[in-house]
């Protein structure tokens, strides 16, 4: 995938950059391939474009070893991350963060230094109703 694009200077875009670029405002294949379910992970460019958006593809690690063995792909999921402006919510709005994370997520709900939720072991089917 690439694009005929440079900076100011003249010089060629970094790829990321390329990406971004005819990414339709960091969207594109990104949706499409999210929207794909044939698979449980997106291309390495889908995955740029995602860290964009605060969220990341992961695999199991404690599956890995065993799952090499057996000759199967890594346990794909991805991490969602969320904001609470200020650090601050409401009982309800932690207990429904909770539910979610029960619901679609990997059952934990990590709250970082940054005063966001963190929902890890994200199936590729539980992105959009996670993020909705």
């Amino acid at each position: 995938m690439s694009v005929d694009t440079a900076n100011e200077t003249g010089k060629p875009l970094a790829h990321v950059e390329e990406l971004k670029a005819i990414s339709d405002g960091l969207g594109g294949f990104l949706l499409d391939e999210l929207a794909d379910l044939s698979s449980d992970r997106i291309s390495e460019d889908a995955y740029q474009l995602l860290k964009f958006h605060g969220s990341y593809q992961q695999d199991d690690r404690d599956e890995r070893r065993e799952r090499k063995k057996q000759g199967l792909d890594r346990a794909w999921s991805f991490m969602v991350r969320t904001k609470f402006p200020g650090g601050r919510l409401t009982a309800e709005q932690y207990l429904l963060a909770d539910e979610l994370a029960s619901t679609y997520a990997n059952n934990t709900l990590r709250i970082t230094t940054r005063q966001d939720f963190q929902f890890h072991g994200v199936g590729k089917s539980n992105m959009k109703p996670l993020i909705k």
